[in-house]
């Protein structure tokens, strides 16, 4: 029998002998163009080429047309058909089960996929890029602000956070001119000249200092002045010692014969200014009266004597920033730029001096260092709020800082016979946070979602002294002061949080009308609701408690109408929401209060005609929804601090606030959008259920809670039938934040209530680059535009 040998399994594999013959020295992509190959992997020709992944085997072949494809793409292009096709039945079916417009069934979706891939295609390493940035893509919102450009070129800038009338536009205001208040002065004409707001130098003669200094009212006047400005220092201005005041700076200013003889060059403008501030709080004559703008124009005349830039001394400053804070509190026509410059001219002042800097380098006395410690951080106070508020820059970097607070003046004791910080000294260390979150929430680098809401935690448990808090809206135990305090850091705080959700909660209106709670921005849309309506309570308790006061300070005025806008966008933009009914009662509660306080109020009679229009706005929609056009998710992004908008007078085009007829569209989307900027990235969840709880305030978490099971126990009655410990809860974070303990797992599960987990919804394909949900802007100028402002 022939035996047969079994292989050796551990022997050497032997390779493949190639034919004879001439072996290929060049890939197959040279050799079909017959260039030189260098003979690499991949070559030089095809690296330049873009085909660098078929090199050295594959090749190019031609197609239709003569263009050049890629070997075997058939399997491809019958599966970009299969899912054109099933898209498209996807969409028929969705538009078949409901009535109502929805942003998938838009555009071409064969065209979208088709152009998709051709991108994808075109660059393979797109691919791997787009999935690794898109997550983090998803959680920013530009929203950098809007920007006006005049007829003749003259342009202005304002963010996301400015107020609400300085959007509107101060033409329409009903406030007082510079001419209508120069023709019921006193004051000659050359003296208004020369304090216009164009004149940068002043003639400094003999004449114009002798015509000014004889404006000094009787020495008893000034005294009563200057008692009013040491009673309100400790709530709204600079603090200055009595000796200070009556003995240095009042008595060498009446004690001089002529300009030359006062000791310090500015201190004639500074007693000017403490007379202007003075005398809008001057409760025995009516607001704004003609003296403190006649006490305004002297001080910024005399202020000129001597050039501030050159002769920078204490004084100089705190004439300055007096000058500033009247322009702030008054009610007349002034442009936000011009007291954001002077705000500018008084930092670099300060720097001028070195007052950014602790005293201890220089060695100076304590009284020295504790006066210009104090001077400096009221001026960063002052320009970081005017920042805020005009929606600029600040003027102030912190990286320049190393000046101490200065020792608290006015220190209160609690009930516990333990002492706590002023409103002074609070608010000089609550405007480094804000500093914080100008630099990082508005700044040009946008933020992520995460950002935003680490700065809502951080704001919501600033500390707030017991005596600073809003204890009940009917307390009338506390002083006038006091009320005011409170009612300052409330506002404040809130007012910030507004501006931070403002873009997150125009978005979730815009995609998730019927319940924006449950959206994955759902957080931003409570927090705006609390936010506002502490602000509209904030305000009635002003009007109710103080009305005097409240009458002369624009502020609260402004916060409310900005209350009354976020009220109005969940009314019209979520009627169907829990959150609609009770934010329709807040507005009629604002709309009562100005249409009261007019009469006698004229920062509620220049506002009231925007309130009236937001009341009349958000009644028609409930009563007659269909009777006019719906506000387009553009005009909802531009008014609603969502977006970035442009705004030029130059051009004949309508306003996008007009708006075609409401038969040829319920939702102008000619006329606004395009259907390709309807569409989402795919793997964009709109559900919160991935975000970590500890993200959330456990104060935003509790009002979802009471929301969902329609118990908003803090909307009923705007707070006036509340227990006085209720009505504090409500008003207040950080009892949230040490009190409030929520187990692991019932966490979770109140998470998973308000945030289902769900299935990725199924969205065209788009390229990476789209910016739909992720472009809102300057909302609040749109929407006012869409209500007629």
């Amino acid at each position: 029998m022939r035996r047969t040998s079994s292989p050796d399994a551990n022997a050497p594999v032997q390779k493949e002998r190639k034919k004879p013959g001439r072996v290929p020295t060049s890939c197959a992509e040279c050799r079909r163009l017959k260039l030189r190959c260098d003979r690499k992997v991949p070559c030089e020709n095809c690296f330049k080429r873009g085909c660098g992944s078929i090199c050295p085997a594959g090749s190019l072949t031609t197609g239709k047309g003569n263009r050049l494809v890629l070997t075997n793409t058939a399997e491809l292009h019958n599966q970009i058909e299969t899912m054109s096709a099933r898209i498209r039945e996807l969409e028929e079916t969705l538009a078949k089960q409901s009535d109502d417009s929805h942003r998938l069934p838009s555009g071409n979706s064969s065209h979208t996929y088709q152009s998709s891939v051709e991108k994808t295609s075109s660059d393979p390493t797109c691919v791997g890029a787009s999935s690794a940035s898109e997550p983090e893509a998803d959680s920013f919102i530009d929203a950098f602000g809007t920007l006006t450009i005049g007829t003749h070129g003259e342009t202005s800038f304002m963010s996301s956070t400015a107020r609400s009338e300085f959007l509107v536009g101060y033409p329409l205001w009903k406030a007082p001119t510079w001419a209508t208040l120069a023709q019921n002065s006193r004051l000659p004409a050359r003296v208004i000249n020369a304090s216009t707001l164009e004149h940068d130098v002043t003639p400094a003669d003999n004449e114009l200092r002798e015509l000014v200094m004889g404006y000094r009212p009787p020495l008893a006047e000034a005294i009563r002045l200057c008692e009013i400005y040491l009673e309100w220092q400790k709530t709204l201005w600079t603090p200055l010692s009595r000796h200070e005041l009556l003995d240095e700076i009042t008595t060498s200013v009446y004690r001089a014969d002529s300009y030359e003889s006062i000791p310090g060059p500015h201190a004639l403008s500074l007693l000017f200014s403490i007379f202007a501030l003075a005398s809008l709080f001057d409760l025995s004559r009516p607001a704004y009266s003609i003296e403190a703008y006649e006490y305004y124009i002297l001080s910024r005349v005399a202020l000129e004597f001597s050039s501030p830039c050159t002769t920078t001394t204490l004084q100089t400053v705190l004439a300055l920033a007096n000058n500033i804070q009247w322009l702030d509190l008054s009610n007349i026509q002034v442009d936000p730029s011009w007291t954001y410059t002077l705000a500018g001219l008084g930092v670099k002042l300060a720097y001028r001096m070195g007052l950014h800097l602790h005293s201890a380098r220089f060695r100076l006395e304590r009284s020295i260092a504790q006066k210009r410690s104090t001077v400096f951080w009221q001026m960063f106070l002052m320009d970081t709020m005017l920042s805020f508020y005009t929606g600029r820059p600040p003027n102030v970097s912190l990286d320049w800082i190393d000046a101490p607070y200065p020792d608290d003046e006015f220190p209160l004791e609690n009930d516990k016979g333990e002492f706590e910080m002023s409103w002074r000294s609070w608010s000089w260390r609550f405007s480094k946070l804000l500093h914080e979150v100008l630099v990082r929430a508005f700044g040009a680098k946008l933020p992520t979602y995460s950002t935003i809401l680490e700065l809502d935690r951080k704001i919501r448990d600033f500390p707030i002294p017991s005596h600073l808090q809003l204890q009940c809206i009917n307390d009338t135990r506390a002083g006038p002061q006091i009320v005011l305090q409170q009612l300052l850091v409330l506002t404040m705080k809130e007012s910030v949080l507004l501006n931070i959700h403002r873009r997150y909660f125009s978005q979730a209106l815009q995609d998730s009308p019927t319940d924006p709670l449950k959206y994955r921005y759902g957080p931003s849309v409570m927090a705006m609701y609390r936010s506002a309506w502490r602000l509209i309570v904030s305000h009635t308790s002003a009007v109710n408690r103080i009305p005097e006061i409240a009458a002369r300070l624009p502020i609260l005025w402004s916060q409310a109408l900005s209350a009354a806008i976020v009220m109005c966008m969940i009314v019209t933009r979520a009627p169907s929401s829990n959150m609609a009914a009770s934010s329709l009662h807040e507005i009629d509660v604002v709309y009562e209060v100005f249409k009261k306080a007019a009469p006698t109020t004229k920062n509620a009679c220049n506002l009231l005609e925007h309130i009236t229009k937001v009341w009349h706005k958000s009644h028609e929609n409930v009563y007659h929804p269909r009777s006019e056009c719906i506000i387009s998710r553009a005009e909802l992004d531009r008014v609603g601090g969502g977006s970035t908008s442009l705004i030029s007078k130059t051009s004949n085009a309508p306003s996008p606030s007009s708006c075609p007829s409401a038969a040829s569209s319920p939702d102008c989307p000619t006329s606004y959008s395009n259907p390709t900027d309807v569409t989402k990235p795919p793997c964009v969840s709109n559900s919160l259920s991935d975000l970590s709880l500890s993200s959330i305030h456990p104060r935003i978490m509790q009002d979802m809670q009471s929301f969902d099971g329609f118990q908003a126990s803090f909307t009923a009655t705007s707070g006036t039938d509340y227990a006085p410990e209720q009505f504090s809860q409500s008003m207040i974070d950080t009892q949230c934040s040490q009190f409030v303990e929520v187990e692991a797992s019932k966490a979770q599960e109140a998470l998973n209530t308000f945030y289902p987990a769900q299935p990725p919804p199924f969205y065209p394909l788009q390229g990476v680059h789209s910016t739909e949900g992720m472009a809102l802007d300057s909302a609040w100028q749109s929407f006012m535009e869409q209500l007629g402002f």
